[in-house]
């Protein structure tokens, strides 16, 4: 896939420099540290890229990692978050990325009072474990936006302009331990008037083929790269920034008006066309395993949920040596400048580099606050799966 160089931005330096540097270190509370952390516990920025960030002495905390993009090493994307935990509390993290949605809810099912363990999942999560497995950490917000939306998208050559066009078509998605990427698909199509049959369950459709097991940004891949699939499903963070922003407005409002991706949508070629989006989704939580119940486990969530959009940022020379990425010094001091917009197009970068920094921008973290949440957020999840005659349990 190749992308629109010349509309590249880094959203999450954007963001920091429209916010300013004052107004961004109060987004999420007080500001601590230097931002700089480094994965070997001595603060200077650079995720070592095995999940276990630091050497420093103490617990070992695993921590569980979903797999929501193929392409993206998200042992390296949460090297800032596991830093900052690590010189705070001594503690060293491991991380654990799985294989799909429900290995991540399988381990914490399995966990029991021995077992120090956190997870990113999806929202899915929440009601499907439940408040005898998982407590809620945290919600993670985007730019402000504590809601999301899934999608389904086509190419904008296609021929298709209505969801009711897909049946008898191929139609890539994740499984339905992601919400916005698997839930939300079969959902719509199933809105839309199309007989899902039992693939909620992990069965076949009626009406159309299901690709399904597919992460967000590979089912965008496979609807651009194969011509036999005629859309994707995925959450707006991997289908937007293909959509052109003025199509969003017009034909869905509310996307527009909620969806943290808008200040990137329209950025990627190909363009791709949206045929439709969920209704809001909450965004992702941080959980815990509630069984470990202790003061560290507890201090950290507090840790976490204080911490700067800042202090959640890369060392942005560091990141580019971890990922081996050729990019001007210039470009990276902008990014690491809060008063800067590491703006790609001041810079005569060749193709290659252009590339590189989309793969840097890719490995920033996603989310810029994580802000209190419970089990009771994540009402939304019960909606979507009692219309889908879809049991919590099978959820994932």
């Amino acid at each position: 896939m190749v992308d629109d160089n010349s509309a590249i931005r880094n959203t999450r330096r954007t963001f920091l420099a429209s916010a300013g540097a004052a107004g961004a270190f109060t987004l999420a509370g007080c500001l601590g540290g230097d931002g700089n952390g480094d994965g070997n516990g001595n603060g200077n920025g650079n995720g070592n890229g095995n999940g276990n960030g630091g050497s420093g002495g103490g617990d070992t905390i695993t921590w569980v990692m979903n797999p929501a993009e193929d392409t993206i090493d998200i042992q390296v994307q949460y090297q800032p978050l596991f830093d900052r935990i690590e010189e705070e509390f001594d503690v060293q993290i491991d991380g654990m990325p799985t294989q799909s949605y429900s290995h991540t809810l399988d381990a914490l099912d399995r966990a029991d009072e021995n077992e120090m363990m956190f997870a990113d999942t999806s929202p899915v999560a929440v009601p499907a474990l439940g408040p005898d497995a998982i407590d809620v950490v945290g919600m993670r917000e985007a730019y402000g936006a504590a809601q999301y939306f899934g999608t389904l998208v086509t190419t904008a050559d296609s021929g298709i302009t209505d969801v009711s066009e897909l049946e008898g078509e191929s139609v890539a998605m994740a499984d339905t331990g992601s919400v916005s990427g698997g839930i939300a698909p079969l959902w719509m199509l199933q809105d839309n008037g199309l007989d899902i049959g039992n693939a909620a369950q992990g069965g076949s459709a009626e009406d159309f083929v299901r690709r399904g097991g597919v992460a967000h940004d590979l089912a965008v891949e496979e609807l651009i790269q194969d011509d036999t699939v005629a859309a994707a499903g995925a959450g707006g963070f991997a289908s937007l920034p293909h959509v052109p922003a003025e199509q969003i407005e017009e034909n869905f409002p509310q996307v527009a008006e909620i969806s943290a991706e808008m200040s990137n949508a329209g950025s990627r070629e190909p363009e791709l066309r949206l045929l439709d989006a969920s209704p809001p989704i909450p965004r992702a939580p941080i959980v815990v395993n509630a069984d470990w119940d202790d003061d560290l486990r507890h201090s950290i969530g507090e840790f976490m949920r204080g911490l700067s959009t800042d202090e959640l940022d890369h060392d942005a020379f560091d990141l580019a040596d971890e990922l081996n990425l050729d990019l001007p010094d210039g470009l990276l001091e902008d990014y690491n400048d809060p008063d800067a917009s590491a703006d790609p197009d001041e810079y005569d970068l060749s193709d290659d580099q252009l590339e590189d920094w989309q793969e840097f921008d890719d490995h920033t973290l996603w989310f810029t606050d994580i802000v209190e949440a419970d089990h009771n957020d994540y009402e939304p999840i019960h909606d979507f799966a009692e219309d889908l005659d879809l049991p919590l349990e099978q959820l994932g």
